[in-house]
């Protein structure tokens, strides 16, 4: 008797196919980083083939990416690492290829998937602290934590909190400030702060209250103190313009060497207290 044949099982395969022919899902409503993407791509190379479903032909993941390459491409930029490059110029993209769904519907309900998954998981704020402390600056800037990406990425922080809400984010600003007045060291890299900033007029009225650093052994006058509460933490946020983040961050740095504190929401109430005291003002 003759053994009954079956069908092979189903295959995955990557296969470079020219930019110019991939074919975007229609209405995918994903929105994307595109900087950020771009960064990535061309820092470490375009490592995540793009997908296409089998059935209609269409890309299935990868739409930011897609853009990208797009742009990239358009701007007469050099190939990323794993693109390749045809004779006439168009660069060959790395998909992967031989899946399939049944329907639209089926293959709409996994691009919503496989977007929101990845959304849902969060992030383990000590495991990503521990990972970012030993990058520079450059490496920094291509892990999607900056400024923008921390406004639009982070989640609502509950009301009431053990610590300052930004507390884990300290140490990737700045060192501790030290126990006696000392030099201080240069800005760490910025990483993610941006909790707590300032507008460029309250920057530079934060860095003319630190005033220049104390002399070795010198006292500092500590600025007035809120007196002791139990009332919740609350976020608060302040957007400015790309270019005064780092006028804010020299502010903030120098106010914790400046008021011998440890974080910058500590900093940044200082600042605020010492103006008013300088003004004659009562902090509320």
């Amino acid at each position: 008797m003759t053994p009954k044949k079956t069908a092979p099982p189903a295959a995955l395969r990557i296969e470079y196919l020219p930019l110019d022919e991939l074919s975007r899902w229609p209405g995918n409503p994903k929105a994307h980083a595109d900087d950020a993407i771009a960064a990535s791509i061309s820092r470490f190379g375009f490592r995540d083939p793009l997908a296409i479903d089998e059935t209609s032909g269409r890309l299935i993941a990868g739409h930011g990416r897609l853009t990208a390459l797009e742009r990239a491409h358009a701007a007469g930029s050099p190939a990323p690492q794993f693109v390749q490059v045809r004779g006439d110029g168009m660069w060959l993209i790395p998909v992967t290829r031989g899946g399939s769904f049944a329907d639209e519907a089926e293959a709409s309900a996994y691009l919503v998937a496989h977007n929101r998954t990845s959304e849902l998981g969060g992030w383990d704020e000590g495991l990503l602290a521990d990972f970012l402390k030993p990058l520079d600056e450059e490496l920094l800037s291509v892990t999607g934590f900056d400024f923008d990406a921390f406004l639009r990425e982070a989640p609502k922080l509950p009301d009431t909190l053990p610590t300052a809400p930004s507390e884990f984010l300290n140490d990737l600003i700045a060192p501790a400030a030290p126990s006696a007045p000392a030099a201080v060291p240069g800005l760490a890299p910025a990483a993610v702060q941006a909790a707590v900033s300032a507008t460029a007029d309250a920057a530079q009225h934060a860095l003319d209250a630190a005033g220049p650093a104390p002399a070795l052994g010198q006292p500092v006058a500590p600025p007035p103190q809120a007196p002791p509460s139990e009332e919740p933490y609350l976020q608060v946020v302040y957007v400015v313009r790309k270019s005064d983040r780092d006028l804010a961050l020299e502010a903030i740095r120098k106010a914790r060497a400046a008021f011998s504190v440890e974080t910058a929401p500590e900093a940044f109430m200082a600042i605020i207290r010492d103006y008013l005291a300088r003004t004659g003002e009562v902090a509320a």
